[in-house]
């Protein structure tokens, strides 16, 4: 299954990493938990992501989290408000992007896949896409919920599985993954919450597969499969829940280690049964949660610093976009690296439960 193109997009609201640990200590009084967002900030390997709140800008009246210089809450029914009206404008224009730069016929995208864990309505994005683009009514839809950063990956192999249905008729597929992580802002000053207001960010990937490469000449990669591992008893490590006031995540400390210790270990079995090991891996497309996932992954791989540059560049100049990530991260090697014929480049991305999920592309 081929890979014709990847677009992205985000918010119009920029804002650095060192402002929006400025606009989170505000909210927050205890010394200490001020402290650890500066720490949590400081290491975090970002220097800037985009939003759609607005409340790191000066004299802004239309502040998500303050009114009158109060701090307030917004429920659960106020954030999905915002996600239903951002996620229309977001996914519409990396979509628009994707479909215009490569003239693709709508006729023939059969199969669309919409990922996001960050909100939920119904009829969702995917009947707004396929109004909006004057797709089929027929075609087949895959709705990809809740399953966190790792999401894009299990798309990737719902996308092979619908290429492999179609046979040898041209067919494509869209898949779509958006999220708006910066309407889940939590203020009580926990460690797991002080750490996500510093790293998740809002953003929107759209890919378009196709089992034909017929339509781009520039068709650099190839997806060639896609593995799955669920790490036992990891539920407490990562997760979330729907609350009174928006989504309560569960982020351990411990997840960079589990990634050392047991993630990198099972990266290099799935590997071997794909005849390969890590140093035939010539881009890598890492998750960028946080720079110690990175780093972890990095370690235990062995993966040289020019092989991180991807990765690591999304993460400063992006951050966590949970699901979105790994698309932005691919696109980056899309447009900055040479890829040639039969180089291989593994994606991988990790979400609740703890599962890690591995997407392996071939050079064409």
């Amino acid at each position: 299954m081929y890979v014709i193109d990847i677009s992205t997009a985000n918010p119009p609201f920029e804002v650095s990493q060192n402002k929006a640990a400025e606009e989170l200590k505000k909210k927050i009084n205890s010394n200490a938990a001020q402290r650890m967002v500066d720490a949590a900030a400081a290491h975090s390997g970002i220097d800037f992501r985009y939003v759609i709140v607005q409340d790191t800008i000066e004299n802004q009246p239309d502040k998500f989290y303050s009114k009158d210089g109060n701090n307030i809450k917004p429920d659960t029914d106020i954030r999905m408000r915002e996600y239903e009206k951002w996620s229309k404008i977001i996914a519409r224009q990396a979509v628009e992007e994707l479909l215009e730069r490569n003239h693709a016929d709508i006729s023939k995208i059969n199969h669309l896949i919409t990922i996001s864990c960050t909100g939920f309505y119904a009829p969702g994005i995917d009947k707004y896409l396929i109004k909006e683009f004057g797709l089929s009514p027929s075609i087949k839809r895959i709705n990809i919920g809740f399953m966190g950063c790792a999401a894009s990956i299990t798309g990737f192999n719902s996308a092979l599985e619908a290429t492999t249905y179609d046979g040898e008729n041209e067919s494509f597929t869209l898949l779509v993954a958006l999220e708006i992580c910066s309407i889940h802002l939590q203020t009580i000053a926990t460690r797991d919450n002080i750490l996500a207001s510093m790293i998740f960010a809002d953003g929107c990937g759209a890919v378009l597969f196709s089992n034909s490469k017929m339509l781009k000449d520039e068709v650099k990669l190839k997806l060639i499969s896609t593995d799955s591992f669920l790490f036992t008893d990891t539920e407490k490590f990562m997760g979330w829940k729907i609350g009174s006031y928006g989504f309560d995540l569960v982020l351990s400390s411990d997840i960079p280690k589990i990634i050392l210790d047991s993630a990198a270990p099972e990266l290099v079995k799935i590997l071997s049964s794909r005849g390969l090991n890590p140093e035939m891996v010539n881009h890598w497309a890492l998750h960028p949660g946080g720079r110690a996932i990175l780093d972890a992954l990095q370690t235990g791989l062995s993966i040289p610093e020019e092989k991180m540059v991807p990765s690591r560049s999304i993460l400063k100049n992006y951050g966590n976009m949970s699901s979105a990530s790994i698309l932005f991260v691919l696109k980056e090697i899309l447009t900055t690296r040479v890829i040639k014929k039969d180089d291989i480049c593994c994606a991988i991305a990790f979400g609740p439960g703890l599962v890690m999920e591995v997407a392996i592309f071939k050079g064409i």
